[in-house]
């Protein structure tokens, strides 16, 4: 691959837009209109629908307002047709062809106009990722299967990295908590979300994705090294009650997975190595289930012999459990030490032999 070239900050320059008390959105969309458009925002885990409007000659209009800017949806119909933006409180024009609303021409929106600036800073990175995709997944050999996935972990860090230097240099952007919501929380440990938000403008203080994010960060609080692991109690697949206090007494490795999770699945040998080897030295496994599926999720358990204690409440990503130890990608590893307090959250199955082996010959 072409060494990636560092990019100069680039200056945000969008066409200023008279600001109102009220957004106002005018859609003009040709070829075959639907009858309605709805409006839609992404709100406690669900797309809440809005409001709605009746095409006239190809046209829709929305208004209301808006406290901050944010990311809206605009349904055309019931098909999956949907316009993408950013709405604040402004005089908003869209114009796109019903067959192709990926090329809508969006005006009036300066957040709009910063957010289209922005993706021009990840393209590079995101054209890099995709030609890596494309090679794993057609690619055959192990080895070099395994070098393109470091080869995209060091693409994807970098990208991560430039898009921490794009929130620096616009820390009193909007988008800045919106991004690193959306794209980087997944990423940052305690310290380095600190970090970011530290640099946030004051006057975000009570934008909702703000508040997330200190959210977050209370949450990584708890789960410091050292601290007690959070308690827990979850039913296993017959039904029983498995608590966290069961396990006292031995090393414990909570290990965040799904039936449905490719690279968990993948995992799942080296920890069934790494279980068979010191199962009888102190050390036993706990796994949290983010399946939906019973069946599926009993037959993963089955096929990959997962040999040890198993509990789900089919919620899926909401696992209470998963939320309680923050865990929003998996595979995710926490190892718990005899009294029950954090030795080590985000394990890797490759370190498990080492860790373990050190920590049971004290």
């Amino acid at each position: 691959m072409n060494k990636l070239i560092p990019l100069l900050l680039i200056a945000l320059v969008s066409c200023s837009s008279p600001k109102t008390k009220e957004f106002q959105i005018h859609g003009k969309i040709a070829g075959k209109a639907p009858s309605k458009a709805y409006l839609q925002v992404y709100e406690n885990g669900t797309m809440q629908v809005l409001d709605s409007s009746t095409f006239t000659k190809g046209d829709f209009r929305f208004t209301g307002s808006v406290d901050f800017p944010d990311n809206y949806i605009i349904q055309l119909g019931q098909e999956r047709n949907y316009i993408n933006l950013f709405v604040e409180n402004s005089k908003i024009n869209i114009t796109a062809h019903i067959d192709s609303l990926d090329k809508a021409v969006i005006t009036g929106s300066e957040t709009q106009d910063e957010w289209m600036a922005y993706q021009k800073v990840k393209e590079p990175y995101e054209t890099q990722l995709g030609e890596v995709y494309q090679l794993f997944k057609t690619e055959t050999n192990a080895i070099i299967k395994a070098e393109l996935e470091q080869q995209y972990d060091s693409i994807d860090a970098a990208k991560n990295n430039r898009i921490k230097e794009w929130i620096n240099a616009n820390s009193a952007s909007v988008l800045a908590p919106y991004i690193i919501r959306r794209e980087l929380v997944y990423y940052l440990e305690m310290d380095e979300l600190e970090a970011l938000l530290n640099v946030i403008s004051p006057e975000l203080v009570q934008y909702k994705y703000t508040k997330e994010l200190h959210e977050r960060l209370e949450t990584l609080r708890t789960l410091q090294t050292g601290k007690p692991a959070p308690a827990f109690t979850q039913n296993n697949p017959d039904g029983k009650p498995i608590n966290l206090s069961d396990f006292k007494g031995k090393y414990l490795l909570i290990d965040f997975w799904a039936s449905w999770c490719g690279p968990c699945r993948r995992a799942n040998p080296t920890i069934v190595a790494m279980h068979n080897k010191y199962k009888n030295k102190g050390f036993t496994i706990l796994g949290v289930s983010m399946d939906k599926d019973r069946e599926k999720w009993l037959q993963a358990i089955e096929d990959d012999k997962l040999n040890w204690s198993q509990v789900s409440d089919l919620g899926g990503w909401n696992n209470p459990v998963g939320k309680l130890y923050g865990v929003n990608s998996i595979p995710h590893a926490i190892l718990i030490d005899p009294d029950g307090n954090i030795v080590k959250r985000g394990v890797h199955p490759s370190e498990l032999d080492e860790l373990l082996g050190t920590l049971l010959k004290k």
